[in-house]
Order: structure tokens, then C-alpha cells, then sequence
């Protein structure tokens, strides 16, 4: 008879006696430190059976993600990734690793890059940029019945290049019999060529240098200004043959952006 203690009651009831974690709140997460939570969270439909992940069997026509090859096939084709939008932290997942983990790419200035051996196939794959969901829009992309983008990458027809396989079992007279078979379709001799060929006089003068202000008939219309001459034609003395008993001398010169012509009357007595 009379009240219970309530040591006595809280023992009756030994779920009613535990207390909550410092600072739970009721939050089973509220007790994980912010330094264990290295990815941002995903959303729902990589956590829940009930909705598909990002990119699944169900595909537009065409597209289809090919089912995993045999565990005993273990033929990878090395795949490089690349995110050139920006930002500060990016991470990348897709259904190589079943949408269950973002793993950190590797940062060169702004580029990120991440290498990976995929299974011959259809694969899918997404960006996660500073905690934001993000597909390159600079590769192939393609949209789920749900309307989600994703990027895709397609390695079926990749061959690996495994290099000469006869290369080790060649010998010497085999790389000698490849030089002969490759001079005989070239013209090679040890004929000397005629002397016509190299002992040709050169031209009196360059082409470019014949056309000088001195070789040109002055202008009835107008004399203010004279033609825009060639840049090789600039800083060199230019003389006439001797006419009437006079040599004349010219030369141009550059200031600025204007071409100045001086030209020298000298009388040859």
C-alpha cells in the first residue's frame, strides 16, 4: 500500500530507465562527428530499394546497361575520367561500383581526372561537385524514365593493343631484308649530277628588289605621296645607272607608321 518508489519503477521498466545519448535529440546520426561524413549523402534513390538509382536496366530504347561480364573474366579496359567544369571538391560514381561509393578524383588546377578499369560494356556514371549532383554536358549523356541525366561511356568495342607478337623472334637479317626491300622503292644512286644542276648563275638581282622606287616612272596626278614599298626594300642604298652625267641615290627609310623616301642627285664630275 501506499506510493512505489521510483527506483522500483524505473527497475520495472528497464527501457523507460535508459536516457538518450548526450546530444541525440532522438537523431541516431547526431552522435557521428562531421569529420566521419567524408561524401556527401546521396540522395534517395541510391538508398532505397523502392526507387531506382540514377541510371538502371530500365533505359531509353537503345540504351540498355549491359549485365556484369563473369567474376572469372577479369579483362578491364583502363578508363579515364574527366570533370572540366570547376570546383573545389568533386567525386564520381557510377554503376562500375553500384552507385554505393563516391570516390575522390584527382585535382590538376581546375581539371579533375580519375582512372578506373571498367568491364567491356555500357557503363553510367555521375559527378558529385561540392555536395551537388552534376553531369558533364561535354560527353555523351543520356536520360533514365524518370528524367535524370546522367553521363555514359561505352567501352564494348575496345581492343587491347598487345604490340608486335613476332617482334621478339625476329633476327637481324630480317630488319636487313626490310631496309633492302625499302631502298628499292626509292631512287637512290651513286651517280654524281651534272654540273648544269648545281653551278647555275644566280639571278643578277632578287625579285623583290626590282621593284624600287627608282625603277618607277614618277606620277603625273600625284606627286604628294608615293606608293607603300616593300618591307625588304627598306634601309638599303639604291643607285641608277649613270645618265647624263648624274647618279642618282635612293633610299627608304621607316618612322613610325610612315615610309620616308630620300632620293640624291649627284653629278659624276
Amino acid at each position: 500500500m501506499g506510493n512505489v518508489p521510483s527506483e522500483e519503477a524505473n527497475a520495472s521498466n528497464p527501457i523507460s530507465s535508459k536516457s538518450s545519448p548526450p546530444g541525440s535529440g532522438g537523431n541516431p546520426n547526431a552522435g557521428v562527428s562531421s569529420s566521419q561524413q567524408q561524401y556527401p549523402p546521396p540522395p534517395s534513390q541510391f538508398n532505397s530499394s523502392a526507387a531506382p538509382p540514377p541510371f538502371n536496366a530500365q533505359q531509353e530504347e537503345g540504351m540498355e546497361v549491359d549485365p556484369p561480364m563473369p567474376p572469372e573474366s577479369d579483362e578491364t579496359v583502363p578508363t579515364v575520367f574527366r570533370w572540366e567544369h570547376g570546383g573545389r571538391q568533386v567525386f564520381i560514381t557510377g554503376t562500375f561500383n553500384g552507385w554505393s561509393k563516391q570516390i575522390p578524383m584527382h585535382r590538376s588546377g581546375n581539371d579533375f581526372t580519375y582512372i578506373h578499369g571498367l568491364k567491356k560494356g555500357k557503363h553510367a556514371f555521375k559527378f558529385i561537385v561540392d555536395d551537388e549532383w552534376r553531369f558533364a554536358p561535354d560527353q555523351p549523356t543520356v536520360a533514365d524514365i524518370e528524367g535524370r541525366i546522367n553521363n555514359f561511356i561505352d567501352v564494348t568495342g575496345f581492343t587491347p593493343f598487345h604490340g608486335d607478337d613476332n617482334f621478339e623472334s625476329r633476327t637481324l637479317g630480317d630488319s636487313v631484308d626490310v631496309l633492302e626491300e625499302s631502298k628499292d622503292k626509292e631512287s637512290w644512286s651513286q651517280n654524281i649530277p651534272g654540273v648544269d644542276e648545281y653551278t647555275k648563275e644566280p639571278h643578277p638581282l632578287p625579285p623583290h628588289l626590282r621593284h624600287i622606287i627608282l625603277n618607277k616612272a614618277p606620277s603625273l596626278t600625284d606627286t604628294a605621296s608615293l606608293p607603300t614599298p616593300q618591307h625588304v626594300a627598306l634601309n638599303h642604298l639604291y643607285c641608277t645607272a649613270i645618265k647624263d652625267n648624274m647618279m642618282v641615290l635612293g633610299v627608304t627609310v621607316r618612322f613610325k607608321g610612315k615610309f620616308v623616301t630620300n632620293v640624291y642627285y649627284s653629278p659624276c664630275s
